[in-house]
């Protein structure tokens, strides 16, 4: 069952604004091997088709010494490993399970790509060329005045022009808190012309939010379970509803590792699951074409450029795409490879920077057994 949250006060001390995208590119010493036996094999079930490790030509040893490295990492809840498909490893750290409902943060974003493709392909937006005008002006017409050039194109590629800074906790909280998201984003000035530069902005993510649901004539969410969740055989889903009636766009989505890896391999696999052609094959790979510069550095991985609320870059020679949320929540695809990577962990725990670098790294010792 889909359920929507409520936003709760409390979640201001922690959420930090750009969910993915710390300056801080120092790259920390990687956790020792943890002493501990972790249980990684993975089961068959949930629409999951379970392989092993030898069978999908991973190192068993080193992907083994990455599973057990985890629980050395403090802020860690999940890792998952899914490679031609299949699901060859899962494992669950510091009381969590594959059934716990776990914060996704800006991974919410790449969500919203799918579904704006999806609404798209069923005739309830136009094309990305849309002027955000044309859903937002009834209820909003005096705060558009200026915005008039912005096309649902800026807000996937984080170029709508709207004057934003998220380099500070402050910057997300007073916008997420605010009575109306919606008019806060909105009563912003511009501080270039749409399409002009790159400025990471959550906010103006929560616009294509807004939009899924002037556009479907229903809440985000629920075309969300109706039109890729329910064909995932995703049942179970929390996704954050903010003041102003509208499901949090740019970072409210929370759900079970397995099934985010789902979404991962469906993104790998150009829309398609089980036969199934979920989403436009042509719109990912929209999504995952360079449409602006964007750089940014975890560990060995190197991101270059922006998609669609999708970053792109280079790991060890091979073309990787990765979605990012704040704190260390990564959804890593290397497409070459067939290989699709997931790794949550705790948003809250103050370390940011630090585990955001620590969980990519042992993502890239997950990747040191398969390439």
């Amino acid at each position: 069952m889909f359920k929507v949250r409520f936003h709760l006060l409390w979640l201001a001390l922690f959420l930090s604004a750009c969910g993915g995208g710390s300056s801080d590119n120092t790259a920390p010493t990687p956790p020792p091997p943890a002493s501990t036996n972790v249980i990684w094999h993975a089961t068959s079930g949930n629409g999951w088709q379970s392989s092993t490790a030898e069978a999908e030509n991973f190192n068993r040893t080193i992907l083994d010494q990455a599973f057990q490295s985890g629980e050395n990492l403090p802020s860690l809840y999940a890792m998952v490993v899914v490679r031609n498909g299949l699901l060859v490893g899962e494992a669950y750290y510091h009381g969590k399970t594959s059934a716990d409902l776990l914060q996704t943060r800006s991974i919410t974003k790449t969500v919203m790509m799918l579904l704006i493709g999806k609404a798209i392909s069923q005739g309830h937006i136009q094309s990305i060329e849309q002027p955000i005008s044309d859903f937002l002006e009834e209820d909003y017409a005096a705060l558009l005045t200026d915005k008039a050039d912005i096309r649902i194109r800026h807000l996937l590629t984080m170029t709508s022009g709207i004057s934003w800074d998220e380099s500070t906790t402050a910057g997300y909280n007073n916008w997420v808190l605010s009575e109306d998201p919606t008019r806060y984003v909105l009563q912003r000035a511009m501080s270039s012309a749409a399409g002009a530069s790159f400025n990471y902005n959550s906010a103006a993510v929560h616009l294509l939010s807004v939009i899924v649901q002037k556009a479907t004539a229903m809440p985000t969410s629920d075309y969300a379970q109706q039109e890729l969740f329910s064909p995932l055989g995703i049942n179970s889903a929390e996704w954050e509803l903010l003041k102003d009636g509208y499901i949090n766009g740019g970072a409210g989505l929370t759900i079970s590792a397995r099934d985010l890896a789902k979404i991962g391999l469906l993104i790998q696999q150009q829309g398609q699951w089980q036969q199934q052609q979920l989403v436009p094959a042509n719109w990912l790979q929209l999504a995952a074409s360079p449409h602006t510069t964007a750089r940014n550095q975890l560990a060995n991985l190197n991101l270059s450029n922006y998609g669609y609320l999708w970053w792109l870059g280079s790991l060890s020679g091979q073309q990787a795409q990765l979605a990012w949320g704040f704190g260390g929540q990564f959804i890593l695809t290397l497409p070459e490879k067939n290989l699709t990577l997931v790794l949550l962990q705790n948003h809250s725990s103050g370390t940011s920077s630090q585990q955001q670098q620590q969980g990519m790294q042992l993502l890239q010792q997950i990747l040191t057994s398969a390439l």
